[in-house]
């Protein structure tokens, strides 16, 4: 008995072992819908395993010629004459990637391996045979195949419909060595193509090599379900029932699923771009920023500025640049001042967005207080670019400004302390004689000084209470005047800063300044807004509420870079913008018709 236990369990164990083999060793099938498509048709393809099975198959070496659109899988359960199988099934969708025979590879689910088979993948058939016009295409190219490195390019991809798609997803490009970013709105429109007329719809990509050498851009995927126009498509099931009755009786009826067109389903890929990346010429100064325009303004609040001793004033300067973004925009060295103070603001950067091509905003805002009379010389700014349009680099430069600063206006003489004095004097005499008279000795001939000797103390405490309490009127008094002086001071600073900033703004658009009105309007929103000012005049549009608002500012961003034919009408901005920046203010608390609600209102 003893030595059947181990043999049982000997054989148990092999009896699983057995199980275990055979449901590893399924048996893997591997069926296609077509062995011959185009390079815009997809391939089916489904792989079978037959037994009890986990886990995943690799599907990896499929992508190396194919592109796995959509995946499924489903599992199967019969019982024939008392015995029970188990089947599973991955279905695929596949898209190849180039033209000419292509494998499907062994593909691999545990110890199991399916067969390898070929597929012949053709040029895209057209569409019509008659016409020759293709249902779905591609187009994709850049605005210069030789950028240098950290040069802004734009790369375009269109992609080509005859007649409306059911059903449409393209993919981004992708290159490694660069930063790939989408900008602005799809464009739609009808386009000609070989005399065919086809729906075109165009997206753009800011791209920016981050190396120099070869940069490979791997052209988007477009994939579509257009209707389906071949012979063989499924008929309508109503269609008969229509012709019978005139055509009319189920006119507009619902499809039914499963009844309808499904469409046919088309990828297409657009060519791969190659791009040569320039390095940063010998001799190009640092920082490094290629460029197709570069401008900085200098601008003053107030816009004549009067320099004296103590008074601060505000110096703008704000760089411009076309074919960058505001990250690559470096800061500005303003140099050294001497007999100024210099406070310094954060710098804002934007990139407009209503312009044709990439163009960048940055900001650089400083306080001057002048510390001494006499001469002051602001020094030259330069900020060093490369021109990408004329290959040859160049220099923005604010030229040197020599101002004349003036003399502290003298102020009026200090309040005398002659009446603090005299309102002191009394009591402290007063105390003085009540002392004097308690340290006279009393005559002792005369009646009743014993009980006279309290009176002088009770003077002496009377007078000490009038003076604290005269001390601590004056304290806070004060400390009331210390308080409520910088509330008015700014108050009134603000009021003066968006009276100031407003009439610029009319200033500015009665001129038909659009630069300068963009500067002012983002001064307004500065004051308007201390702590939290908007950005650029996109945030400001928002703020502000509506698409008008919006509108009217961006037009104020593209009437900078306007051809130099185009008249910007800043009259009429103005009738609008009066009306956003409300009437004068008055003070720091009271303001007329200002639209613009509080960011936190009071309840």
């Amino acid at each position: 008995m003893p030595k059947r236990r181990p043999l049982k369990l000997l054989s148990g164990l092999s009896i699983l072992l057995l199980a275990t083999s055979l449901a590893w060793a399924a048996t893997l099938q591997v069926q296609l819908d077509r062995h011959r498509l185009t390079a815009q048709d997809t391939l089916t393809l489904r792989l079978i395993a037959d037994g009890t099975t986990s886990g995943e198959p690799d599907f990896a070496p499929l992508t190396q010629d194919f592109d796995i659109l959509s995946r499924g899988q489903s599992k199967t359960t019969s019982i024939v004459n008392g015995a029970m199988s188990h089947t599973r099934q991955w279905t695929l969708e596949l898209a190849p990637k180039r033209i000419g025979t292509l494998s499907i590879p062994s593909l691999s689910f545990g110890n199991a391996l399916s067969q390898s088979l070929t597929v012949e993948v053709t040029e895209a058939n057209s569409g019509d045979p008659e016409t020759g016009s293709r249902p779905i295409f591609l187009e994709a190219d850049a605005d210069t195949k030789t950028p240098y490195v950290q040069q802004t390019f734009e790369y375009r991809v269109r992609a080509y419909f005859q007649d409306e798609p059911l059903r449409a997803t393209l993919s981004d490009p992708v290159a490694e060595g660069a930063t790939i970013e989408r900008i602005g709105e799809d464009r739609g429109g009808e386009e000609f193509v070989d005399g065919q007329r086809y729906l075109a719809i165009e997206r753009r990509y800011r791209v920016i090599p981050n190396r120099s050498g070869p940069l490979a851009i791997q052209g988007p995927r477009l994939e579509a379900v257009i209707p389906e126009t071949r012979a063989g498509r499924q008929r309508d099931p109503f269609a008969d029932l229509d012709q019978a009755f005139g055509g009319s009786l189920f006119q507009g009826f619902p499809t039914m699923p499963g009844l309808g067109n499904p469409g046919r389903r088309l990828v297409d890929r657009a060519g791969d771009l190659a791009i040569q990346v320039r390095a940063q010429p010998d001799g190009s100064e640092t920082p490094w920023l290629p460029a197709t325009s570069v401008q900085i303004a200098d601008e003053w609040t107030p816009s004549q500025p009067t320099l004296r001793v103590g008074e601060p004033l505000t110096r703008t300067l704000t760089v411009t640049a076309q074919g960058v973004t505001a990250a690559q925009l470096p800061t500005l060295d303003l140099g050294a001042l001497d007999g100024v103070q210099v406070y310094p603001d954060q710098p804002q950067g934007e990139d407009l967005s209503g312009a044709s091509v990439p163009t960048a905003i940055k900001s650089f805002k400083v306080a001057l207080v002048p510390t001494r009379a006499g001469a002051l010389t602001l020094p030259e700014i330069r900020l060093p670019w490369w021109d990408t349009v004329a290959d040859e680099p160049r220099v923005a430069v604010v030229p040197a400004r020599t101002l004349e600063v003036a003399a502290a206006p003298s102020g009026g003489a200090a309040p005398s302390p002659a009446t603090d004095i005299a309102s002191t004097t009394e009591p402290t005499e007063s105390v003085e004689s009540s002392l004097d008279a308690a340290r006279q000795p009393r005559s002792p001939e005369e009646p009743g000084v014993g009980m006279t000797g309290f009176w002088p103390w009770l003077t002496l405490l009377l007078g000490l209470a009038w003076l604290g309490t005269l001390l601590w009127w004056r304290r806070e008094r004060r400390a009331r005047l210390t308080v409520a002086k910088p509330i008015h001071e700014a108050q009134d600073r603000r009021a003066a800063s968006l009276n100031a900033a407003r009439r610029q703004v009319e200033k500015s658009c009665l001129a038909g300044d659009a630069r300068a009105a963009r500067a002012a309007l983002l001064d307004w929103a500065r004051a308007r807004w201390p702590d939290h000012a908007p950005q650029g005049l996109s945030e400001f549009a928002s703020r502000l509420g509506g698409e008008a608002s919006g509108d009217l500012l961006n037009a104020i961003d593209r009437a900078i870079y306007a051809p130099p034919g185009e008249v910007w009408d800043g009259a009429a901005a103005w009738q609008t913008l009066a009306l956003w920046l409300g009437g004068t203010v008055k003070d720091g608390t009271t303001r007329t018709a200002d639209p613009l609600p509080e960011l936190y209102p009071r309840t």
